[in-house]
């Protein structure tokens, strides 16, 4: 393994080299990928195991992170007629956005409707309510902060 492990170190430093050396934009990307490779082969010799995940559930986008349910749900919570029957809630699904959205002040809940549920943009939200868009975004924070509270603290929340 030893051996192994230092050819991989020397090959890296030769495709390192010839990257440095190297002028054409895709055969730098395709060297670059080639010494990706390499770290990634080297970590798992050295861990003797899989490396740890490059791109694993703890590297999620703040939208997924911050969401207490499937977009769909809020649509659906919001405009029951308008969605088909695939998006249609249960009554447990429907208790669970309640209690959620139970903690907003009436202006959050509204912003958070708008935005989330009819799917308008912080501006056209600041344009129906008469306030600045910067209002509409500090309403949707602390709607976020709030509901991701209720999350973590709530019973009803923890199932679906």
């Amino acid at each position: 393994m030893e051996l192994l492990l230092e050819e991989y170190k020397n090959t890296k430093k030769s495709l390192m080299k010839l990257k440095e050396n190297t002028s054409e934009e895709h055969e730098r990307k395709t060297i670059g990928s080639m010494i990706t490779s390499c770290d990634y082969v080297i970590r798992w010799i050295e861990k003797g195991g899989e490396p740890d995940s490059i791109r694993g559930i703890e590297r999620r986008s703040v939208y997924q992170n911050t969401h207490v349910w499937d977009p769909i749900w809020m649509q659906s919570f919001a405009s029951p007629e308008s969605c088909g029957s695939f998006t249609t809630l249960s009554d447990f699904q429907r208790y669970q956005i309640e209690d959620a959205l139970s903690t907003l002040t009436e202006r959050e809940r509204e912003c958070y409707e708008l935005h989330f549920g009819k799917c308008f943009s912080y501006e056209e939200i600041a344009g129906f309510l008469k306030v600045r868009k910067g209002t509409v975004q500090n309403y949707m924070k602390r709607a976020e902060v709030k509901i991701k509270a209720s999350k973590l603290s709530s019973l009803f929340l923890q199932v679906g």
